[in-house]
């Protein structure tokens, strides 16, 4: 199993819109076939402007995680503009074969 997170750092005068979209994503995730499971999570004040909302996904391989990111990829290039995120930390997880 893989699990993937997202980390967005973004600025807190944007933290409504923001969660709306990621609302709509974890929506997507949920409703795409290969995602096991997903999650987000908000992280209040982080710096003096600033909030953090992370995305957490679980995949049974990166492929079907590489396959949902690139049509997510084409949706983000469509609507590009001022673009609220400070910081973006991504990270992978692999479970240990027993």
């Amino acid at each position: 199993m893989l699990i993937k997170t997202i980390t967005f750092e973004i600025k807190a005068n944007a933290k409504n819109k923001f969660e709306q979209k990621l609302r709509s994503d974890n929506e997507s995730l949920q409703n795409w076939d290969t995602c096991l499971d997903s999650e987000v999570w908000y992280n209040g004040h982080i710096g003096r402007d600033t909030v953090a909302f992370t995305v957490i996904s679980r995949w049974n391989n990166q492929e079907d995680f590489n396959v949902w990111f690139k049509d997510q990829q084409q949706i983000y290039n469509c609507h590009k503009g001022d673009s609220p995120i400070i910081q973006k930390i991504s990270q992978e997880y692999i479970t240990l074969d027993n």
